[in-house]
């Protein structure tokens, strides 16, 4: 299924029970941000707060916080999600369409009146963040030198009416594009779409190598184009179906404290001078919807959004056979630790697919890479700590490879290394497969006719099923 815009998908969720209106009126600040911490605890559904104080424009969230919305979002079941990704992807991008009007225009505003703050709820979501965070925004921009466009979510914070501070790394697609910018003394031009169609939304978040557009390859994922409009002030396109757009300029030269912020690893991050986007103009359809995301301690919809991405380009990019199952696991923030079960060719194939799958781009920021065997279920921690416990060696299949590029935000670098933007890390291979298989130990288990049976009659013995159980294979 594709869906036109925002609007669409929320009906699709409220059809399938995966949306909760709330009704009563909440504040933007640490309210919402409450609220959203316990559905995020307990997977709940989408969020659409009707009413939030002193503001006309209602705020969702939280509307791709499970795999199975995730899934819902491309038209396909969270069981063929990977399969379905896969697929897409290797299709050809298909290109925007440029059209003349679009929803996004119906309401312009340009000039010294344009107040943020006043017209959207962007919300203080957690008590120590340094004001308010827009923390779903398409940042769209090209390449000074190619022309390529890139679209990538970067966090904002309203530090005035009509300036944004901006994180990138060095390593993010937007900051090369500015550092060519500046490096001729000019600021680069921005547009700043919030509440796209949520194919725009997934292409935005995909690890992408640099110079892919995400515009065309959204088109894949949705097998349609994506209709773009162009900008009031800038040379620049944005979808046409966009709830707001933002028009601007990250300024050349000028830099801000941004910061602190709740971010996904569940920390605070360092106070650091970072850029500067100045708004020079906001349009928005007739009645929009702000479209947000709480972050914080896992788990939350950002490991969701940014795990699974990084799960489908690994299966995408790595070249070696007998990948069976990746697993970027919730607790380790949807980025840090990954576990992946293999069929395994020979003895070695455990560190040499290790090297393959950290060789990616999607896999930049993995620090703990397990390897485990093809009987192990990688998504269910049970096992993977019964092969760490029986299968592994330290001194021989575990591997530590220092000094590569890491993520900027992760609480354990040294914070000279976060402040800088280098974030050198270190990263973890831990080769659970079985050693020299052939001769290793049988697992042991009931025999397995018997257990076939004893499954298909369960309910006969009146035992019920103990709640969060898990086996061994």
């Amino acid at each position: 299924m594709v869906f036109a815009d925002l609007r669409e998908f929320l009906r699709c969720l409220e059809e399938q029970g995966e949306l909760a209106r709330v009704h009563v009126e909440v504040e933007k600040d640490h309210e919402i941000g409450a609220i959203c911490r316990k559905v995020n605890d307990h997977a709940g559904p989408g969020l659409l707060f009707e009413k939030v104080r002193g503001y006309s424009v209602p705020l969702a969230c939280n509307l791709l916080g499970t795999k199975k919305r995730f899934a819902m979002a491309l038209g396909t079941s969270d069981g063929a999600l990977t399969e379905e990704w896969l697929r897409r992807t290797s299709l050809p991008p298909i290109n925007p369409v440029l059209i003349s009007r679009g929803a996004c225009q119906e309401n312009i505003f340009v000039g010294d009146g344009l107040d943020l703050l006043k017209m959207f709820p962007i919300p203080i979501w957690n008590e120590l963040d340094g004001g308010p965070f827009i923390t779903l925004p398409i940042v769209i921009s090209r390449d000074p030198e190619t022309g390529i466009r890139n679209a990538a979510m970067y966090r904002l914070q309203v530090h005035e009416r009509n300036k944004l501070g901006i994180l990138m790394a060095p390593y993010r697609h937007t900051e090369i594009h500015r550092g060519k910018a500046s490096a001729e003394g000019r600021g680069l031009p921005v547009a700043i779409a919030i509440g796209t169609d949520p194919a725009v939304a997934l292409a935005a978040l995909a690890p992408l190598p640099f110079g892919v557009d995400e515009f065309a390859m959204a088109g894949a994922l949705r097998g349609e184009p994506v209709e773009v409009v162009r900008c009031k002030t800038v040379d620049l396109e944005v979808p046409a179906t966009a709830e707001i757009v933002l028009e601007g300029e990250i300024l050349v030269g000028e830099t801000k404290e941004e910061g602190p912020y709740g971010d996904f690893t569940g920390y605070y991050g360092a106070k650091v001078k970072r850029p500067v986007v100045e708004i020079k103009a906001i349009t928005h359809r007739d009645n929009p919807i702000y479209h947000g995301l709480y972050n914080g301690r896992p788990p939350t919809e950002e490991q969701i959004i940014r795990g699974l991405p990084i799960e489908m380009d690994i299966a995408r990019q790595c070249p070696l056979p007998g990948i069976r199952k990746i697993n970027l696991t919730m607790g380790g923030c949807g980025a840090f630790n990954c576990v992946v079960s293999i069929e395994k060719q020979f003895e070695g194939y455990g560190k040499m697919i290790a090297m393959a799958v950290l060789g990616t781009w999607g896999a930049r920021f993995v620090k703990t890479l397990i390897i485990v065997d093809d009987d192990i279920d990688p998504f269910d921690w049970n096992q993977v700590e019964w092969a760490l416990a029986t299968r592994v060696q330290p001194h021989r299949d575990v591997e530590i490879i220092r000094d590569v590029v890491g993520c900027i935000l992760d609480p354990s670098l040294p914070l000279q290394e976060r402040q800088s933007g280098r974030s050198r890390t270190s990263k973890m291979i831990i080769d659970a497969t079985k050693y020299d298989a052939a001769e290793f130990e049988v697992p042991c288990q009931p025999r397995q006719d018997v257990m076939e049976e004893v499954t298909r009659e369960w309910a006969k013995y009146g035992i019920g099923v103990p709640s969060g159980s898990s086996r061994l294979p």
